[in-house]
């Protein structure tokens, strides 16, 4: 791990923080949530159906703690079957109280860092961990953090995990966002589509797919809903969403690592599934 590593303790503290400003979707249109939570939502099902059936962790409750319709864990499993872990205990309280008032009560919020999880080994069938790791400051962090899921999840288990697409074509612009101070969120190292398979590959995981989701050119998006929504109507919302949905299909062509706002991987831990319980 590396020595310029961040205690988990400031880690916490920058992201209780930063939900404060991003509390109530202020920076998320309701379009662009809908189509956040659709699309982890889909591609966890299409990749991980029969490990829905047996326990579940998700990574990091950010979603649920400040903006629920963006959330997709709700809809995976039967909530008793769904463990969260995040950082911040006050995040982890904001997720629990809202899974409550959302009707979704049964599920597990526990406090804990990506980096030193506080689950035994192999303890879960199915870990979704969606744009978690790309929030840490080294390359070296993220690693850590797969060798610690790779650990916790059970021989035939399946870890579907997405990160911030290096090769999108946006980036530039990303870059910038980020070197000016206007994104409203810490944004950290990321690895492409080829990094990830090679390190899950070097935490002993089978690597089976491979893609990128989430096509809408990000900035464009938001400032095209923006200007929507100043005019104070919602009657386009119809003809956005499914223009949102078209440009979706851009996962189906083999550009698809340009376009893609998140790079997605499935990987398998070799040998037997004895139990989904």
């Amino acid at each position: 791990m590396s020595t310029q590593q961040r205690p988990a303790d400031a880690d916490s503290v920058r992201w209780e923080l930063t939900a404060k400003r991003y509390r109530g979707g202020r920076f998320m249109d309701p379009l662009l949530a809908e189509q956040f939570r659709h699309a982890h939502r889909n591609l966890v099902r299409r990749w991980a159906p029969g490990a829905l059936q047996g326990r579940v962790l998700k990574t990091d409750v950010f979603a649920e703690a400040t903006c629920p319709p963006r959330a997709f864990s709700w809809d995976l499993c039967p909530q008793e079957q769904l463990v969260s872990v995040e950082i911040s205990s006050g995040l982890t309280a904001a997720a629990r109280e809202n899974a409550v008032a959302l009707g979704h009560g049964a599920a597990s919020y526990v406090t804990g860092d990506a980096r030193t999880l506080p689950f035994a080994d192999e303890s879960f069938g199915l870990i979704v961990s969606d744009s978690t790791l790309d929030h840490f400051e080294t390359g070296d962090e993220i690693r850590t953090s797969l060798r610690e899921l790779a650990r916790i999840l059970r021989p035939g288990g399946t870890l579907v995990i997405t990160l911030d697409n290096p090769t999108n074509m946006t980036q530039p612009l990303f870059c910038l966002w980020r070197l000016f101070g206007w994104s409203p969120y810490f944004i950290g190292r990321t690895l492409s589509h080829g990094a990830l398979e090679e390190a899950l590959r070097a935490c002993g995981l089978e690597v089976t797919d491979t893609t990128a989701i989430l096509h809408n050119p990000r900035f464009f998006t938001k400032g095209a809903l923006r200007l929507l929504r100043a005019t104070g109507s919602t009657r386009l919302d119809g003809f956005a969403r499914r223009c949102l949905r078209r440009i979706d299909r851009l996962e189906r062509l083999p550009t698809r690592y340009l376009t893609g706002l998140f790079v997605a991987a499935r990987a398998v831990k070799p040998g037997s599934r004895t139990s989904t319980t």
